[in-house]
């Protein structure tokens, strides 16, 4: 009797399989960028884009704005939303990132956007 060698295409097809499920699963867990400096600088951009809305929606009302105001000027694809009492939270590729805004210009008083109109004004915008 003589001894098979090599491997089946269905073996092939089995072995793709495992590996596609394999890196599907891990794929998504790894770290957007491995480098520090790349991810600090994709950090500082972010940050500016929610300080160029808070500029933008100053411009724009003539006065200080709310916080819905701000998160209006934020682009769309940078997907922002209003935190109720912190500020702006917004996804920076998976990463949550929280801009705190405050009502006063020395950024103690933090807004707060269920009382729309009295506290949630927006003077000062921080990175925290």
């Amino acid at each position: 009797m003589q001894q098979k060698f090599g491997v089946s295409l269905i073996e092939i097809a089995m072995l793709l399989v495992v590996l596609m499920i394999i890196s599907f699963t891990a794929i998504p867990n790894f770290p957007k960028t491995s480098n520090p400096e790349i991810a600090q600088d994709n950090l500082n951009q972010s940050i500016a884009k929610v300080q160029s809305a808070y500029a933008l929606a100053i411009a724009y009302k003539g006065n200080f704005p709310g916080l819905s105001e701000v998160v209006e000027f934020i682009d769309a694809d940078f997907a922002s939303e209003k935190n109720d009492m912190s500020g702006i939270i917004f996804r920076d590729g998976v990463e949550h990132i929280s801009i705190s805004t405050f009502t006063d210009d020395s950024c103690e008083v933090p807004t707060n956007d269920q009382q729309a109109g009295i506290t949630d004004i927006v003077r000062c915008v921080q990175y925290k």
